[in-house]
């Protein structure tokens, strides 16, 4: 039995006090799972690191749990994404602030040309530069390019924070730009001399990916809303014509409007999660199913 008391109050401790188990490491929060994959990477052993919006949840419905207030409380170092449709970020720093916390902020956003959202169902299909009064687009974790350059200033925060790692944590940015570089040369050789550089998906999460990659995202939804009848029939003309053979859907966004079409066209329906924390994996997927699909 005292084992067992042990046991139970070794996991109390785990739930309410996680610092105390993360002892001598920076601890670092970041606003959603991809960017917590890239903090480790360069991090390692140095670094304890939690994410706010973890895969298959939404920004848009977001309440973070007592645990992970907790962990935003002890953090030293936090991630943001920086996009206005953020909120919660500026919310709970704000609280922080008020409580004399003081912590670093990384700006996934900093120097980053947000895009615009895609137009509706019956819209061009292609992303714009932002202009003014645009939605734009919050996924910018979906680009290599915008992920490097959040992972040169993640590494200079970890050695602003922690001098005595600044070894460790430059070897670690080394190793994670060689990845990069592997990862984009390996999508640009997977991608290469498409047929169809347009693909269909519910809710307009790759933006960045098609503007990185010369291809174009056609969205069912619009501002988190599903197409109106008159417009599915227009997507379902527009898709026919263009001979598209699958929909990519995100798990936590509507699928009707996708499972509509595909019932109607006979296509296959394909589930990515780009808020999954191995982004270079969900990456290499949606590059491969392009490729299976759009020839």
């Amino acid at each position: 039995m005292g084992g067992v008391r042990v046991t139970v109050l070794l996991f109390a401790v785990c739930g309410l006090f996680p610092s105390l188990l993360t002892a001598g490491t920076v601890a670092v929060t970041v606003s959603v799972a991809p960017q917590a994959h890239m903090v480790k990477a360069i991090g390692g052993d140095r670094v304890s690191v939690d994410a706010m919006v973890r895969s298959g949840q939404s920004a848009h419905t977001f309440s973070p749990s007592p645990r992970q207030m907790m962990a935003l409380s002890d953090a030293r170092i936090y991630v943001k994404v920086g996009h206005p449709e953020y909120v919660f970020e500026r919310r709970y720093l704000e609280r922080l602030a008020e409580l004399d916390h003081e912590v670093r902020v990384v700006n996934m956003a900093h120097g980053t040309d947000l895009r615009t959202l895609e137009e509706h169902a019956h819209g061009d299909g292609r992303g714009r530069h932002q202009h003014e009064g645009g939605e734009t687009d919050p996924h910018l974790w979906v680009s290599p390019r915008i992920m490097r350059a959040t992972a040169d200033r993640i590494a200079e925060a970890l050695i602003a924070e922690d001098p005595a790692g600044e070894a460790d944590y430059r070897a670690g940015l080394s190793r994670f730009h060689r990845q990069l570089d592997e990862l984009d040369s390996e999508l640009r050789e997977t991608l290469d001399g498409l047929q169809r550089r347009m693909f269909l998906v519910n809710h307009p999460a790759w933006g960045y990916f098609a503007d990185e990659y010369g291809l174009q995202q056609r969205a069912i939804e619009s501002e988190g809303k599903d197409a109106s009848p008159a417009q599915l029939a227009a997507l379902i003309e527009r898709t026919r014509a263009d001979d598209v053979k699958a929909i990519f859907v995100q798990t936590g966004f509507s699928k009707r409007g996708a499972l509509l079409i595909a019932r109607e066209l006979d296509m296959s329906v394909i589930s990515l999660d780009p808020m999954a924390e191995d982004w270079p994996g969900t990456l290499r997927s949606f590059a491969r199913a392009l490729r299976e699909f759009n020839g």
